[in-house]
C-alpha cells in the first residue's frame, strides 16, 4: 500500500500542489469529512502457496484546514503463527489553498521482539527526524535535507492520492508521489492504464487502474549494477486501483497488485471502504 507535477515552495516548506481542488471545494463545502477503509494482503508464502498474511485498517479525517490519517496493520494467518508483526502510522496536517502540509509523521513497527520508533516533524525550512532505536547506518547515499523537503510522508502521500491533488486530464493518476519515511526517499510514478467498472460488496462503480513505478532514490542498502538490474527485471508489473467517488472527486485505492518474477503475485485489496461527513 501504495501512494505529487513538482513541489510548490511556501514558507520554506513544501507543498503537494493541487491540480484539481475538487475534493477540498466538496470537504470545505460540507464540513469536516471520514474517510475509513480496510484490506488484506494476500501474498506467496514459501512452501505453502499464496495466502491472507496481513490486515490494515485506514481512517482519515479532513476538514477545510486540518487532516488526520491513521493506518495499523499486523501479520494475519500463517504469517502470524511464527511472528507479532504490526506497524501503527500516523500523520498529521494542514489544508492550505496550495494543498496539503505535513506538520508530523509517527510511525511504531514491532517485529517480534525487535520495535522502532520514527518521527518526523516538519518545520519551516527543514525536516526533523527522531528514531528510537536509531539506525544502524542512513543508507548510501543518505536522503539529504533537500530532498526530504522536497517530500511528503507515506500516509499524507495516500491522502494527496486520494484527495486527486495531482490529477490532470491527461493522467487522471495523478503523481509523481515524492515520499519520504523517515530514512528513506523515493518516488511512485503513476501512469494512467484503463478505466474499469468495479463490481464487488466492497464497491459498485467506475475505477481507474494505473501502472505504478517504484522509484528508489536515497536512504537505502548499497547495491551493485548488477543488483539493480535484477531487481528491475524481477519486477513484471505493479498496478493500483482506484474508485471513483463522487464523480471521481475522491480515489481512494481499491487494490495494489504485483507480480514477482521469483516469488509470484502480491494483492492488497480492500475489503471496506466507506466515506462520509465525519461524526
Amino acid at each position: 500500500m501504495p501512494f505529487l507535477t513538482a513541489a510548490a515552495t511556501a514558507g520554506g516548506l513544501l507543498f503537494a500542489p493541487m491540480a484539481a481542488q475538487n475534493a477540498l471545494a466538496t470537504i470545505a463545502a460540507i464540513g469536516a469529512t471520514r474517510l475509513e477503509a480496510e484490506y488484506e494482503a494476500i501474498t506467496p508464502v514459501p512452501w505453502v502457496g499464496r495466502h491472507r498474511t496481513a490486515s490494515a485498517s485506514l481512517t482519515a479525517d479532513i476538514s477545510a484546514t486540518r487532516y488526520r490519517i491513521a493506518i495499523d496493520s499486523r501479520a494475519e494467518g500463517f504469517v502470524d503463527w511464527f511472528v507479532d508483526s504490526s506497524v501503527a502510522m500516523v500523520s498529521t496536517g494542514l489544508v492550505t489553498a496550495r494543498g496539503l502540509m505535513p506538520l508530523r509523521f509517527d510511525s511504531s513497527v514491532q517485529d517480534g521482539p525487535k520495535h522502532r520508533r520514527v518521527l518526523v516533524d516538519y518545520a519551516p525550512g527543514e525536516v526533523l527526524v527522531s528514531v528510537s532505536p536509531k539506525y544502524g547506518d542512513w543508507g548510501f547515499p543518505a536522503t539529504t535535507p533537500p530532498q526530504k523537503l522536497e517530500a511528503v510522508d507515506p500516509l499524507t502521500a495516500i491522502l494527496s492520492l486520494t484527495l486527486r491533488l495531482r490529477a490532470t486530464p491527461s493522467n487522471p493518476c495523478g503523481g509523481p508521489l515524492q515520499v519520504f519515511d523517515g530514512k528513506q526517499r523515493y518516488d511512485l510514478r503513476l501512469r494512467y492504464s484503463a478505466r474499469v467498472t468495479w463490481n464487488t460488496d466492497v464497491y459498485k462503480g467506475p475505477a481507474i487502474r494505473c501502472d505504478v513505478e517504484y522509484i528508489e532514490i536515497a536512504g537505502f542498502d548499497p547495491k551493485s549494477a548488477e543488483q539493480r538490474e535484477a531487481d528491475r527485471e524481477d519486477i513484471r508489473w505493479t498496478n493500483i486501483t482506484l474508485a471513483e467517488i463522487n464523480r471521481g472527486e475522491l480515489t481512494p485505492p481499491l487494490k495494489a497488485e504485483l507480480r514477482s518474477n521469483r516469488s509470484g503475485k502480491y494483492t492488497y485489496r480492500a475489503t471496506k471502504l466507506s466515506y462520509g461527513r465525519a461524526r
